[in-house]
């Protein structure tokens, strides 16, 4: 026995679209054009969703309060190596003409058929899923074929979230241009080996870098981000010693969490000469909750204390084993805890 479903009264119908997770409203898309209609006119806009676009798996993924609820993908005969940068235009192509075909019920995937090679799709599916869910795409990972799915983006969004970016096989001058990406938080996973950036980094809340060869200690000083991780530094103890000097009198007054692999790292060697510094006569460990969501643990650790009375945490992590990671956490939290 069906249930008239449509039938129901308007406000009750209004109730239930906007209560379903994304993967039942996107069902209820496919029933009819009547259905689409419905979810457009009573659906508000999605502030517990978030669309993440990611270039190796070539889908779109719809999070649910930070977790995947479903996603979005191509049935194509051509690999996705095949795409090519096109202009790309919004069309009409909604409602229930926009035919999406149940995948993998147990992991709600929807493939949507796509047969012209010049074209990349995956921009189709951005174009539709941020339409429905009347919100921004909040993450995208690209690369050198891909990249003009993020010019896209950006042109039709003031900002996005995250930016990842694998440009080991992009130019230096290319490079150097996306730094200035509307990306709140950047992170370049891969460059060229000869690559160099010379005057100051453009602020930003975060910036993450995999292959920090070419960061140099005055990239460090004049740097202005509340979270910055360089992997592969060159950078030295006497470094990051000058930089702590500069913190404690006021320089990055943004910055909460920092992140560097050091060569030859010494933690007495960063502090040494430092007045403020205070010894931890907890033996406890301590954690401390980044503006990215990640949760970190000290153990052996000592604090600075500014002069407004601003402190701040140093210790490192040991990642893999073979790398040490220095930390400078300033408190308080993300979620406004205090050290003790």
């Amino acid at each position: 026995m069906s249930f008239p479903f449509l039938r129901l009264p308007q406000v009750i119908l209004s109730i239930i679209v906007n209560l379903a997770e994304p993967k039942e409203i996107i069902c209820l898309t496919q029933c009819s054009k009547r259905a689409y209609n419905l979810v457009k006119t009573y659906r508000k806009k999605s502030e517990n969703v978030k669309i993440v676009v990611n270039d190796f798996e070539n889908n779109v993924k719809v999070f649910f309060d930070n977790k995947l609820n479903c996603r979005l993908s191509l049935d194509s005969l051509y690999g996705k190596w095949k795409l090519v940068e096109r202009e790309y235009s919004k069309t009409t192509f909604f409602g229930a003409d926009f035919r999406l075909s149940l995948y993998c019920e147990d992991e709600s995937e929807w493939k949507l058929k796509w047969d012209d090679p010049t074209t990349d799709g995956v921009l189709t599916l951005i174009d539709w899923a941020t339409d429905l869910f009347r919100t921004d795409v909040w993450s995208l990972s690209v690369s050198k074929r891909t990249i003009h799915r993020l010019k896209w983006v950006e042109s039709c969004q003031e900002h996005i979230k995250e930016v990842f970016l694998w440009a080991g096989n992009h130019t230096e001058d290319e490079i150097r241009c996306l730094f200035h990406s509307k990306a709140n938080k950047f992170y370049l996973l891969s460059v060229p080996p000869t690559f160099d950036y010379s005057g100051i980094l453009p602020s930003r809340t975060s910036l993450g870098l995999c292959q920090g060869f070419w960061f140099t200690p005055n990239h460090l000083m004049t740097s202005d981000f509340m979270e910055l991780s360089v992997n592969y530094s060159i950078l030295t103890n006497s470094n990051v010693n000058q930089f702590l000097r500069h913190w404690l009198a006021g320089g990055s007054p943004r910055l909460k969490t920092l992140s560097l692999e050091i060569k030859e790292f010494s933690l007495n060697e960063i502090t040494r000469g430092i007045e403020g510094v205070i010894p931890n006569g907890d033996p406890r460990s301590q954690k401390y909750w980044t503006i990215s969501g990640r949760e970190l643990t000290f153990n052996d650790r000592m604090y600075l204390k500014r002069s407004d009375g601003v402190m701040a945490t140093c210790s490192t992590i040991d990642y893999r084993i073979v790398r040490r990671i220095f930390v400078l956490a300033v408190w308080p939290d993300a979620k406004n805890r205090m050290p003790y």
